[in-house]
């Protein structure tokens, strides 16, 4: 996943299956939004991020990246699901699904994950 605030991609965490598989890969639902399924994606551009600490990291592309620490703030279920295929009875996360989090990232993702 991507955040367009973010300076880092990150996987999606699932602590826990659901019980339901694709090529091995466990299958997300619309309400794996939660802190433990969405972590931090490294440093946040947004200028609605309160935060007034500062961290450095090792830009992608090598060098280094400072700014504010992202702290994905995401209050709804994801959008964009897969209404007819349900995951504990929950729409299922696709590659089209995407997130707002509250300081107006758009989280998208870059990959299926099931490579």
């Amino acid at each position: 996943m991507r955040c367009s605030y973010g300076s880092h991609p990150r996987k999606i965490n699932l602590p826990a299956s659901h019980g339901s598989f694709v090529k091995t890969q466990p299958m997300m639902n619309e309400d794996d939004y939660k802190p433990e399924n969405v972590a931090s994606f490294g440093v946040c551009s947004s200028s609605l991020n309160p935060s007034s600490e500062t961290i450095y990291l090792v830009a992608e592309g090598g060098g280094q990246v400072q700014g504010k620490p992202c702290l994905p703030q995401l209050c709804q279920p994801w959008m964009m699901t897969k209404e007819k295929t349900r995951v504990e009875g929950k729409p299922a996360l696709t590659t089209s699904s995407c997130h707002l989090c509250m300081y107006k990232g758009s989280i998208k993702f870059e990959t299926s994950g099931q490579e």
